[in-house]
């Protein structure tokens, strides 16, 4: 446990997110190659990193999801988990839909001023399918797609051996996408980025990955658009002594058993609270049924005690955490001390697993303290907007001489030669 009590204390912390943070130098060189093979050499060099690292005779006709894969795995779902898969479906829609971003107009004299929202054209889905095969993830990022109103979505799911995720198959055929591809890693969003001859190229890559997945959405972005760049999961639990301690300390675990490298956070205002938890979390994180990992995430956890509110909310600011749960006497009020977070999940009832399936807003979030930039995937990620401006004459002439001599400051004479010869000719 570590105790806080000025912010000169808070400096540790820094340095706690920038071990967490994979030393991107080591694979950016080996994503690079990758990028640049795919783009220079399409399909031959797609269907070599596929067979390399997913262990399959990749070609034109395997390396797409035939109807008859389709069927079969829709064939291999037990009922009882499409009626799970539809519950947290209707929830996720409804939610994205309720939150899609919508044109608006504002008229004054003499003008119409507005947004003009439209989907981006083509959108590229990354689905984990290797060590992390989630099939939440896939109605996580399908929906706010379709929701969004994009017309052609692709899928790429690492495939081990040929054989892709059943659950993700029978998501994608839910919602009438036939076009997923059996690839994975940086091959895979170079494909969707610069196209082969197997692969369209997209407007828009989302999805989370692994590290090269991540890299490679950073060195493709520009080219196309991405939601964010992911990293290991993590969480943040800010609590006071009328929180339950054996809940806290589950919540944390549900983090721990992610990845080794997840981030555990724990903030609490009391100290009896914080040892009672901390000794609870190591205890279920040797004994849980993820233990090789658990056991090792553990060790990357950080307890802290603070008496003071404003110091425990720039505890949560520093990290930015992806997942912040609040279980405190007065939730709200201290929400608005944060600036910084994923997802906020209030309430004793709230945990973050909620959250991953079934709440309704996205479990797709913004992680190493990028938080601080990045939102939630949603509509917005598939969307763009274009301004409109409709000026009539005597809207015109009322800014009309304003704009002129803005163009005179700048020394842009062309621009109020523009301006001008609109009151020339009137």
């Amino acid at each position: 446990m570590i105790e806080i009590k000025s912010r000169g204390d808070l400096e540790f912390l820094k340095g706690v997110q920038e071990k967490r943070r994979l030393s991107f130098e080591d694979y950016e060189e080996a994503v690079r190659k990758i990028i640049d093979d795919v783009k220079k050499n399409g399909d031959r060099a797609l269907f070599e990193y596929t067979r390399r690292f997913d262990g399959y005779d990749a070609n034109k006709e395997t390396v797409i999801v035939s109807d008859e894969e389709f069927d079969d795995a829709e064939k291999s779902i037990p009922e009882a988990h499409k009626e799970v898969i539809q519950c947290a479906a209707d929830r996720i829609w409804r939610f994205h839909e309720a939150f899609k971003p919508k044109s608006q107009f504002i008229e004054e004299d003499g003008a119409i001023l507005g947004v003009r929202v439209t989907p981006v054209e083509r959108a590229g889905l990354y689905i984990p399918g290797g060590k992390a095969a989630y099939p939440s993830t896939a109605l996580m990022t399908v929906i706010p797609a379709k929701v969004a109103g994009v017309k052609h979505i692709q899928i790429a799911t690492p495939s081990k051996g040929g054989r892709a995720n059943p659950y993700v198959l029978y998501i994608a055929k839910m919602y009438g996408i036939r076009d997923v591809f059996k690839i994975g890693g940086a091959q895979s969003i170079a494909a969707f980025a610069y196209s082969t001859e197997s692969v369209p190229k997209v407007d828009v890559i989302a999805g989370p990955g692994n590290i090269y997945v991540a890299l490679a959405k950073r060195a493709v972005f520009g080219d196309v658009g991405i939601d964010s760049i992911a990293g290991p999961s993590e969480i943040m639990v800010v609590a006071d002594k009328s929180a339950n301690p054996v809940l806290l300390a589950r919540d944390l675990l549900s983090q721990a058993e992610h990845d080794e490298l997840a981030g555990c956070f724990f903030v609490g205002l009391s100290r009896d609270l914080v040892l009672e938890t901390e000794k609870l979390f190591m205890e279920y994180a040797k004994s849980a049924k993820r233990s090789y990992i658990t056991q090792v995430s553990a060790k990357n956890s950080v307890f802290i005690f603070t008496g003071d509110l404003e110091l425990a909310a720039r505890c949560v600011d520093i990290v930015a955490p992806e997942h912040l749960e609040l279980q405190l006497e007065d939730n709200y009020g201290f929400m608005n001390m944060v600036n910084h977070a994923g997802a906020i999940f209030i309430g004793p009832y709230s945990p973050e697993p909620i959250g991953d399936y079934v709440a309704g807003p996205n479990h797709t979030l913004p992680t190493s303290s990028t938080a601080r930039f990045f939102s939630p995937l949603s509509c917005d990620t598939f969307m763009k907007k274009s301004s409109i401006l409709h000026f009539t004459k005597r809207g015109f002439e009322r800014v009309g001489r304003c704009a002129s001599e803005f163009a005179l400051i700048e020394g842009l004479f062309a621009h109020k030669e523009s301006v001008d010869a609109r009151f020339k000719n009137s």
